[in-house]
């Protein structure tokens, strides 16, 4: 007697990025009709079944599914593990075929395909909606299968909230309890970064494109990807063009924000930041003791001026927020030229720039000033209005985290610092590199590794976040502090404490996989918050993917660092490089030993011919048995996959497999 099939469709209105998105339109059609009726064509499911919340506004997602004649299961919004354990109950499934709501592409053959492969490959899971185990799929044709028996004993295990809210994280979560197989794409589906999901009202943009062009309800998954390649241009330069539209925005309501290491500028930036990722904002009291530091008092400033004796303003904060040497106290005094010249500074070779001066831990005040106010301020001889209508009292430092999980508990940190007031290149480009990259990063499908994303004030800030994280920091162990990233120089990068960690080598792979030129600059002890966290407390080898690096470009510290100097256009071209180096970070694999004891008996778990002693590498060559062998030694959770196929003389192509079955057979696992 054949199994009975159900496909499973997971849908709710209230997704946080995209609200409402079910019954968003896609050629003038529902997204959720366009999963159900390319559902209905294939011809190895008994049942389609909506599962759906019993919240009052997913009534209308009930009420279409019904039209459509599919039957509707409603359950609890927040547990949709046994959401999926009643609709698989009430429809006498013996397998559930899961299927996101999302994928108004899902292709019914591709459906088909994989319920015949589970039927016939002894597996506890197989999947085929995205890239996953290597499958080489594009995101947003398949599904994922299991038997309804194990979905009963998975939701009876499953405690943590994350596996009620993820059907099959638990399984992944375990995976070495369980036999999960992928789906190998056919040559013609083997597109693996092409995506056709919808997250975000961009997705549904770029795939009303393709509709635009053709796309169907009838349409294949072949034909799909035909129309998408020819579209692919287009529909690439419109989406970069949305990105350089949404930089240049930012940059503009960013840049006159007046910055310091602490205040309510830094707060307003990280609440605009909020708009494109949902960092979480800490605040840590004035006094606090950081290690050998301690956070500062709070400084905020409103208006600042130096006037001549009519009252016409020669200094205006107004004009640049430069002006003022940062964490300047308050004064309000009538004073001549030989009292104010002490507290004046110029730039030593730019006659036309404001200096950027700061002053956190020496309670003192001051202008920065051009040379041409100087000379006039010291013709005029006096006397002089001197305001600062500052505040420095006890209040707190605020910081912006974002986490983003990923399979791996492993961390990847990105910092950026918050803490300069209107220079473009420094520190703001860092500052909105890193939340465009943290919203790629949290728009992967199939993240292998999870990324703690912070926005501090630099050197207090780091030290501070370091200080309150110092268990999870202490477990990382390579990150990227992102800075001075928008100049129209040439780009560069510092490599990190230790110049053979891959961190550096990745970096260099991007650099000429895009044939981009490009300086290296040492690891040194001045610079950045690498600083901080390359310390001999936490030693994380953080790099920086830089163009116009600090110290290196005339404008560095000055006015003349600014929204001319530094443009979205600039910023994006290295955004695509940090994209490309995190594509390389996903792609790398650590693995582990789990019988690290002595030899791993290899005939016992079906690696070695029963007969020993005839075994040896092949001349010319290395057997795979040979690369068993050394891959069994080697990986202690430390070196990554490429690391040790270049040790080896081989390709990481011809590791990956091996270790891969070694995962399978419970003898490595992958960290």
């Amino acid at each position: 007697m054949n199994p009975r099939n159900v496909a499973i469709i997971q849908a709710r209105m209230g997704s946080s990025r995209f609200p409402g998105k079910m019954l968003a339109r896609l050629g003038g059609i529902p997204l959720l009709e366009w999963v159900v009726r390319r559902l209905l064509r294939a011809t190895t499911l008994a049942q389609v079944v909506l599962a759906t919340s019993d919240r009052d506004s997913d009534d209308a997602l009930a009420e279409l599914a019904t039209r459509l004649g599919i039957a509707v299961f409603r359950g609890s919004e927040a547990d949709v593990l046994g959401r999926f354990v009643g609709a698989a109950s009430m429809a006498r499934a013996d397998n559930v075929v899961r299927i996101c709501a999302d994928n108004p592409f899902i292709d019914p053959a591709e459906v088909d395909r994989l319920v015949r492969y589970f039927a016939e490959i002894p597996c506890d899971y197989a999947c085929n909606h995205q890239d996953r185990l290597g499958s080489g799929y594009a995101d947003g044709f398949g599904a994922e299968i299991l038997s309804a028996a194990l979905l009963e004993k998975i939701a009876a295990n499953a405690l943590e909230v994350r596996h009620r809210e993820h059907v099959t994280l638990y399984l992944w979560d375990h995976a070495s309890e369980y036999t999960l197989n992928a789906v190998a794409a056919p040559a013609e589906l083997a597109f693996p970064k092409l995506r056709f999901d919808v997250d975000t009202p961009d997705d549904l943009a770029n795939l009303e494109v393709l509709v635009g062009a053709g796309v169907a309800i009838e349409t294949t998954a072949c034909d799909i990807i035909r129309i998408a390649q020819e579209n692919y241009r287009t529909a690439s330069a419109d989406s970069s063009s949305h990105v350089r539209a949404e930089l240049a925005d930012y940059l503009q309501r960013l840049f006159p924000l007046c910055r310091s290491i602490t205040g309510n500028p830094n707060r307003e930036t990280l609440k605009t930041l909020q708009e494109l990722i949902p960092l979480t904002i800490h605040e840590v009291p004035s006094g606090t003791a950081v290690y050998d530091w301690t956070v500062p008092d709070e400084w905020n400033i409103r208006d600042a001026w130096i006037a001549d004796a009519s009252g016409r303003r020669i200094v205006d904060f107004r004009d640049s927020n430069l002006h003022v040497v940062s964490y300047s106290e308050p004064v309000n005094s009538v004073m001549d030229w030989a009292e104010l010249q002490a507290r004046l500074h110029r730039h030593p070779q730019l006659a036309d720039a404001i200096p950027y001066r700061t002053s956190y831990y020496k309670r003192d005040w001051g202008f920065c000033v051009t040379h041409a106010q100087f000379a006039e301020m010291e013709k005029l001889g006096g006397p002089f209005t001197v305001v600062i209508d500052s505040e420095l009292k006890p209040g707190s430092l605020t910081y912006g985290e974002h986490l983003v999980p990923g399979r791996s508990a492993r961390e990847i940190l990105l910092s950026c610092y918050i803490c300069h007031p209107s220079m473009a290149n420094d520190s703001l480009s860092g500052v909105l590199l890193t939340a465009f990259l943290a919203r790629h990063i949290a728009r992967l499908k199939n993240r292998h590794w999870s990324y703690r994303i912070v926005f501090v004030p630099e050197t207090i800030g780091a030290i501070t976040y370091c200080a309150r994280n110092e268990a999870a920091m202490k477990r990382i162990d390579m990150g990227l502090v992102i800075t001075t990233v928008g100049g129209p120089g040439k780009f560069g990068y510092k490599r990190s404490f230790d110049s053979s960690h891959p961190i550096n080598a990745m970096i260099e792979e991007v650099f000429r996989d895009t044939e981009t030129e490009f300086v290296t600059y040492p690891f040194d002890i001045h610079g950045s918050d690498e600083r901080q966290y390359s310390s001999q407390g936490f030693r994380i080898n953080a790099a920086t993917i830089c163009r116009d690096r600090y110290y290196e470009y005339a404008y560095y510290h000055s006015s003349l660092d600014n929204l001319a100097f530094v443009t979205a256009e600039q910023i994006a071209e290295t955004l695509d490089l940090y994209v490309g180096l995190i594509d390389k970070v996903e792609a790398r694999r650590v693995y582990r030993n789990r019988i690290p004891h002595g030899e791993v008996m290899l005939s016992r778990h079906d690696l070695y011919p029963a007969t020993g002693g005839a075994q040896r590498p092949e001349l010319g060559g290395r057997s795979e048995l040979d690369l068993i062998l050394w891959l069994l030694f080697l990986c202690d959770g430390k070196p990554d996959i490429a690391n040790i196929a270049a040790r080896l003389g081989v390709s990481s192509s011809d590791l990956v497999p091996i270790a891969d079955r070694l995962v399978a057979k419970d003898v490595l696992e992958i960290v």
